[in-house]
């Protein structure tokens, strides 16, 4: 910034500066999860067979969410193979948390 335009920006001033702007562009990562229970109710509404749950602590706030979509239980139904992977990543934004994604394959493909 001093260089381009002359001005002396402090390294918090330039971080808050950020995340105010990744603020007005995504919103506010909290303010998401008080939607989550409107969009998992469309989600049900809208795919039958779909599955959600969630989880809040004692003062209520989000824990951890659950959707499975109602095509994918379908799926492995009918496949029902003996191995169901179950993959991980952890997430690195400011609401950290991990998410976990469940796979079956179809062995004879």
């Amino acid at each position: 910034m001093r260089e381009q335009h002359g001005i002396h920006l402090s390294y918090n001033k330039a971080y808050r500066s950020n995340e105010h702007a990744l603020n007005q562009v995504f919103g506010d990562p909290w303010e998401s999860f008080q939607r989550l229970p409107a969009y998992f109710y469309v989600l049900e509404q809208s795919n039958p067979g779909t599955v959600t749950k969630i989880k809040t602590d004692s003062k209520n706030q989000f824990k951890y969410g659950f959707m499975a979509i109602g095509a994918s239980i379908e799926g492995f139904n009918s496949i029902i193979r003996p191995v169901i992977a179950i993959d991980a990543t952890h997430l690195k934004a400011r609401t950290k948390g991990v998410l976990l994604v469940a796979e079956c394959k179809d062995g004879t493909k």
